[in-house]
């Protein structure tokens, strides 16, 4: 499902934004202790911090969202586009609009995928953002965290999923409508990722 990030995203660096591979090594205990299998992987930092990355701990933790992709998907944050490329070719899925806060990711994730018709990037905060009146999705999922904990899942992912369930069709519509954030569980529970 996932799409090998390292060989679909270059090397770039734009504004305090940078798109940089980094490899992990066999016997790094850290990553071993995270699920973390060595290999060559890709991450977004600003200004030095991770923000996103391609590592089987991102794949394991986005999963279920992308397992259960369908209908018409808002999703809070481009990152490095990697849930974006998994679902865009399930059939299931008719349209996905991304709201990204920062032009500068856009401009070096965005440009550098092959997108499909379904995906439309609007750059805008998730917290301030509203679909045209009338516009419904069928999901909904924030994924703008780069750590996590229960201060962010009280103040930050409970408001979102609130705000955002406003503009999900009715469970009588459709039964199996999705309304979560990347870790959610974790943060709300106090649970570390791995």
């Amino acid at each position: 499902m996932y799409k090998n990030m390292p060989e679909l995203l270059e090397e770039r660096e734009n504004n305090g934004w940078k798109l940089e591979k980094f490899e992990i090594k066999q016997g790094n205990f850290r990553a071993m202790v995270d699920g973390i299998m060595p290999g060559t992987y890709i991450r977004l930092t600003h200004n030095g911090k991770c923000v996103m990355s391609d590592t089987d701990m991102e794949q394991r933790t986005n999963l279920r969202f992308c397992l259960k992709a369908h209908g018409d998907i808002v999703v809070g944050g481009l990152g490095i586009g990697m849930i974006i490329m998994a679902i865009q070719d399930k059939p299931e899925v008719k349209s996905i609009t991304v709201i990204e806060k920062n032009q500068e990711v856009i401009d070096m994730v965005a440009s550098q995928l092959d997108f499909n018709e379904k995906v439309n990037i609007i750059c805008a905060d998730v917290f301030e953002w509203k679909p045209e009146r009338g516009v419904k999705y069928d999901m909904a999922y924030m994924d703008i965290w780069n750590w996590i904990n229960e201060d962010v899942y009280k103040k930050e992912m409970q408001p979102l999923k609130r705000k955002y369930a406003r503009f999900l069709r009715s469970k009588d519509i459709n039964p199996n409508r999705f309304n979560e954030c990347w870790a959610e569980y974790q943060a709300k529970n106090g649970r570390r990722l791995a």
